[in-house]
């Protein structure tokens, strides 16, 4: 860089006449030259990439788990959209985790979910989502969405559960999806569902065909994680009675609180086919208080809490 620094200004003095007249040799006009330069040469639009550190790998996470979940977000549509500040604690749900799969998404216009997976945006994240079609027997419909970080994981695969040919065993379908951590080797199939209150038990039973038909799908993966408001709980489904998915881990167990209002019911669920990945980090997110919320503001957020769990993103056996 220096030797080239000199050429030029080498050529720059004998053009204008720069070179006091002793000097005879082009190694005095080096030597003349240098004598005027500063000991430390600046370096102009230098940019140095080496192998340890490249500009895509700056701003690649480094934590070692993924953060999943679910949340029943209540009659999301253009009316919450329209409320700056209920948004606002959306957004900041959003971010806590990797993945969260959305329920009760009823939006005609289509609107409101591209306008919070922009505000999450807004400070700089990268999240991304896929959305199932409206679902419903009834005119009033609804969508799952999964909202996830395209910086620390992808969604693969999502599609809606195709009931058999002469069956209707759920008023909306369940909504998979196949996920794969980008640092790890951790991935998974994620199955969400909003039962209706009044089959609550009847559809929590018939998951277990969901999953079957999910694991024919995926035969290599052994991780799946059906989760979201199943209303596994109160006069809706007996949470001491048995169920189809009774060999399967419910980590967010009946002693857990769900809801935001005076109730205290678990009706949002977490169910793993393999908690060999959990870091034990796993519950109810209670936003009002990590984000000290009064209770209007809480309950216009939504009558449910989001659910979650941490997984370790190295050391998946599958």
């Amino acid at each position: 860089m220096k030797t080239k620094i000199l050429a030029i200004l080498i050529l720059i003095s004998l053009t204008f006449g720069c070179i006091s007249d002793s000097t005879e040799t082009i190694s005095d006009v080096v030597t003349e030259i240098e004598q005027q330069m500063p000991e430390q040469m600046p370096v102009v639009n230098e940019i140095v990439t080496t192998e340890e550190s490249t500009p895509d790998e700056v701003n690649v996470p480094t934590s070692d788990t993924l953060r999943i979940g679910a949340f029943n977000v209540q009659v999301f549509g253009v009316t919450k959209a329209d409320k700056p500040e209920v948004m606002d604690v959306l957004a900041d749900i959003v971010r806590t985790y990797d993945v969260i799969a959305i329920q009760e998404i009823r939006d005609k216009s289509q609107t409101a979910l591209p306008e919070l997976v922009d505000l999450v945006n807004s400070d700089g994240s990268e999240y991304d989502y896929v959305v199932s079609e409206r679902l419903g027997r009834t005119t009033s419909k609804e969508q799952y969405a999964y909202i996830y970080n395209t910086a620390t994981v992808s969604v693969n695969d999502a599609y809606t559960y195709p009931e058999p040919n002469g069956t209707d065993p759920f008023h909306r379908q369940p909504y998979i999806a196949s996920i794969e951590a980008l640092q790890g080797n951790y991935d998974a199939t994620l199955i969400v569902i909003h039962t209706d209150p009044d089959e609550a038990t009847e559809e929590i039973n018939a998951l277990d065909d969901v999953l079957s038909y999910a694991q024919s799908q995926n035969p290599e993966e052994s991780d799946f994680i059906i989760m979201g408001d199943l209303n596994a709980d109160g006069s809706y489904f007996d949470e001491d009675g048995t169920s189809d998915l009774d060999e399967y881990y419910w980590i967010i167990d009946d002693s857990q609180d769900t809801t935001t209002k005076s109730t205290d019911y678990t009706y949002d669920r977490i169910i793993l086919t393999d908690d060999s990945d959990i870091t034990g980090e796993l519950g109810v997110f209670r936003f009002d208080l990590v984000y000290g919320l009064d209770e209007e503001l809480t309950t216009d957020v939504s009558d449910h809490y989001p659910v979650y769990a941490e997984f370790m993103i190295n050391g998946d056996s599958d």
